[in-house]
């Protein structure tokens, strides 16, 4: 499912947001009820965010204004996803705010359909049938494309061990050195003892 903006609701421009307010809207905002959107509520349940309440977590503010025969949409994202580090596994929260564009331009009446390869100029754009915008997918390709690729839960993270496994920022000393029938000792915990 997805989220299909009317362009007759656009008018010259509007507003939409999500969870707090990112400063002053630019058009006339609309707040949009993430249980009436389950793609939204899918992506806040994937990266584990809330839009309400004290632990609020996820805000975003699009300003969707027409531009001649094209809508240029300006997102503004704040978020604290839950996140694995990829070194340690350990799960940890992390901010992220960011601006992005968008342009949507209608596409070509010449068009047969199916995938054709996109120019330099096509890359930072989406195409509207001349009937509405498609939000969610920019909405979902800002969300994901936002996150960190190697999400670390400190700058200084050790990792884990990789003899016995042990998180080497939280070990005093290795559970492989602890066993008594083994007499290996794990090189990386000596920075800890």
């Amino acid at each position: 499912m997805s989220w299909k903006l009317p362009l007759n609701q656009v008018g010259s421009g509007c507003t939409f947001s999500v969870g707090k307010t990112l400063g002053k809207a630019k058009f006339r905002c609309t707040e949009l009820v993430v249980e009436q959107q389950p793609w939204l509520a899918e992506i806040l349940n994937e990266i584990q965010c809330q839009t309400g309440g004290p632990t609020a977590d996820f805000s975003l503010m699009l300003d969707v204004e027409k531009q001649s025969q094209s809508y240029r949409v300006n997102a503004r994202l704040k978020m604290k996803p839950m996140m694995e580090c990829v070194r340690s596994l350990t799960p940890f929260r992390t901010e992220i705010e960011t601006e992005n564009q968008a342009l949507f331009v209608q596409a070509s009446k010449n068009a047969t359909g199916g995938e054709h390869e996109l120019s330099d100029s096509e890359m930072e754009s989406y195409e509207h049938d001349g009937l509405g915008l498609v939000l969610s997918d920019f909405i979902t390709d800002l969300v994901f494309t936002s996150l960190p690729d190697f999400p670390l839960c400190r700058s200084d993270c050790r990792g884990l061990c990789s003899e016995c496994g042990c998180n080497l920022n939280e070990a005093r000393t290795c559970a492989r050195k602890e066993n008594k029938s083994d007499d290996f000792d794990c090189p990386h915990i000596q920075f800890f003892q």
